[in-house]
C-alpha cells in the first residue's frame, strides 16, 4: 500500500493539474495520478525535427476572456497572438472571402429561444418555422456546429447554441506551445510538494464516506499498488466514463457510480481527426500562384467548406503549415481509416478545393501528421458537447457524492465553457473548493483542513 494522503486527484489534464494545485496551497497532502506518461491530458504539444514550430495534436486556440487562464498565461510569460482573423468559403467552383462569416452565424443563432425550442437538436431547428434563413447561411452554421463543437446536428442542444458564432476577437494561438500552461502547473506542484505520479493506471477505486482506495497499475513496470485518501477529484474524460469494464483505461467503482454513468451516457461526446502537413516553400508557392490558393503573409486564416473527408483547413503563421480539420460527422467518417488513408483523402478533399491536381499538391508536402482522440484509451474522444435535451447534465453530473467523491473535467463546465481548456481549468477550481469545504466541515476547524 502507498502512503496515505489527503486527496487524490485522478487524471492530469488541466482540470486535474489546477485542482491539485489549489488543494496543496491549502496545505493538503495531493496525489495526482496520470495514466499516460506525460501530462496535459488533450492539451497535446508536440516538438518535431524539421517543423518550425510547435504542432498542437489537441488544444490549440484560447478562447475568451478567462481569468484563470490567463493568470497561468500572463504569470507563466508566454507569448500569445491573436488569431488571423481571415474567413474563406471553399467549394470544388471557387474560393471566395467571407468577412461576414460571424455576422451569417450568429443572425442565425440569435433567431435561438431556449424556451421555445426547449429539448431540440440544432439540426431540428434549421428545419422549423422559427428559423429564417437563406440556405447558404444555413451550410455555413451547420459547418460551425459540425466543426467548431465536433457535433452532429441531430444531437447538439439548440439552446445551447442561443447567440454563439466564432468570436475572431477572442481566439488567441500560443507560438511558443500551449503545453507552457501546464508546464507551469506542474512546477507550481512541484514547488509545493504535490504527488505527482506519471504511468499509473487507475483500474478500481473502492469508496465509502471519507474513504477512498485507489487500485493502479503502473504501466512500465505492471506492479500493482494502492492509493488511500480521504477524498477523490476525478476528472476523467466522458469518453472514459462511457467505457466498458474490459476496455483499456476503463475504471471500475466499487459501488459502483450508476447514475453518474447514466447521465455521460447521454451527454454530448464530440470527435475529431487532425491533419497537419508541413509543405516545401518553392514548391507551394507554384502551386498557390496557379491555384486558387488563398494568401496570406502570416497564413491565409481559415478555410470552410462542405467538401467530403476533411472539410475545413488553416494556416495561422508564417510557417508553412496547413492544418486539416474534421469534426463531428466527418470524423466519425474517417474512424476506421489507417493515418495514411486519412492523409489522402485529406488531400483528395484539399486538391478539390484548391482546384488542383493531387498528385501536384502530395508533392509540395515535406512531412505530416495525423491525431485522433478516439484512439486514446485514456480519452477516447476529443471534447464534450451538450446535447439536445440534456442542458442541465453537465450540472447534474458534477455533483459530489457524500462530501467523499468530487467530479471535474471540461465536460462538467458551466454552459459555453463545456469543451474548452478554460472549462477544464474552472471546473477544477470549482472541484478543489468543493473538496476544501467538505473538509472543512468533518473537522470543524478551517485551519485543520491539511491535517
Amino acid at each position: 500500500m502507498n502512503d496515505d494522503c489527503d486527496v487524490i486527484v485522478l487524471g492530469g489534464g488541466a482540470a486535474g493539474l489546477v485542482a491539485a494545485r489549489d488543494l496543496a496551497r491549502r496545505g493538503l497532502r495531493v496525489r495526482l495520478i496520470e495514466a499516460r506518461g506525460r501530462l496535459g491530458g488533450r492539451v497535446y504539444t508536440a516538438r518535431l525535427r524539421g517543423w518550425k514550430d510547435p504542432v498542437e495534436f489537441g488544444a490549440e486556440f484560447i478562447h475568451g476572456g478567462n481569468a484563470t487562464l490567463w493568470r497561468i498565461v500572463r504569470g507563466a510569460r508566454m507569448k500569445t497572438r491573436r488569431a488571423p482573423g481571415r474567413h474563406w468559403l471553399a467549394s470544388a467552383e471557387e474560393i471566395s472571402p467571407a468577412h461576414d462569416l460571424v455576422r451569417r452565424i450568429k443572425k442565425i443563432t440569435a433567431q435561438i429561444e431556449p424556451r421555445r425550442v426547449g429539448k431540440q437538436s440544432f439540426a431540428r431547428f434549421l428545419r422549423s418555422a422559427g428559423c429564417e434563413a437563406r440556405e447558404e447561411d444555413r451550410a455555413l452554421a451547420a459547418s460551425f456546429v459540425e466543426g467548431f463543437e465536433a457535433a452532429p446536428m441531430d444531437e447538439m442542444s439548440a439552446a445551447a447554441l442561443t447567440g454563439e458564432a466564432p468570436d475572431d476577437a477572442e481566439q488567441f494561438i500560443v507560438p511558443g506551445g500551449y503545453d507552457g500552461v501546464m508546464v507551469s502547473l506542474k512546477n507550481e506542484l512541484e514547488a509545493l510538494g504535490a504527488d505527482v505520479r506519471l504511468g499509473v493506471v487507475a483500474k478500481r477505486i473502492g469508496w465509502r464516506r471519507g474513504q477512498v482506495s485507489v487500485h493502479t497499475r503502473s504501466g512500465r513496470s505492471g506492479g500493482e499498488e494502492r492509493h488511500e485518501a480521504r477524498a477523490l477529484v476525478a476528472t476523467l474524460p466522458l469518453g472514459v466514463w462511457r467505457a466498458g469494464g474490459r476496455e483499456r483505461g476503463a475504471v471500475r467503482f466499487q459501488p459502483e457510480l450508476r447514475e453518474k454513468r447514466r447521465i455521460a451516457a447521454r451527454m454530448g461526446w464530440g470527435q475529431v481527426v487532425k491533419v497537419m502537413l508541413r509543405l516545401d516553400a518553392r514548391r507551394w508557392r507554384a502551386l498557390q500562384k496557379e491555384a486558387r490558393a488563398p494568401v496570406g503573409q502570416t497564413g491565409f486564416g481559415f478555410l470552410h467548406s462542405r467538401e467530403a473527408g476533411v472539410p475545413v483547413w488553416w494556416s495561422l503563421t508564417a510557417a508553412l503549415v496547413l492544418t486539416g480539420w474534421a469534426g463531428g460527422p466527418a470524423a466519425i467518417a474517417l474512424a476506421r481509416r489507417s493515418d495514411e488513408q486519412v492523409l489522402q483523402q485529406a488531400l483528395r478533399t484539399l486538391s478539390v478545393l484548391l482546384g488542383t491536381r493531387g498528385a501536384r499538391l502530395r508533392a509540395t508536402v515535406r512531412d505530416w501528421q495525423v491525431h485522433r482522440w478516439e484512439r486514446d484509451p485514456f480519452s477516447r474522444g476529443a471534447y464534450s458537447f451538450i446535447a439536445a435535451g440534456q442542458d442541465e447534465a453537465p450540472t447534474t453530473f458534477r455533483r459530489p457524492m457524500q462530501a467523499t467523491l468530487f467530479f471535474a473535467g471540461e465536460a462538467t463546465a458551466d454552459g459555453e465553457e463545456v469543451g474548452t481548456v478554460h472549462g477544464a481549468l474552472s471546473s477544477g477550481v470549482r472541484a478543489a473548493k468543493e473538496v476544501i469545504a467538505a473538509l472543512q466541515g468533518r473537522t470543524g476547524d478551517p485551519t485543520k483542513v491539511g491535517h
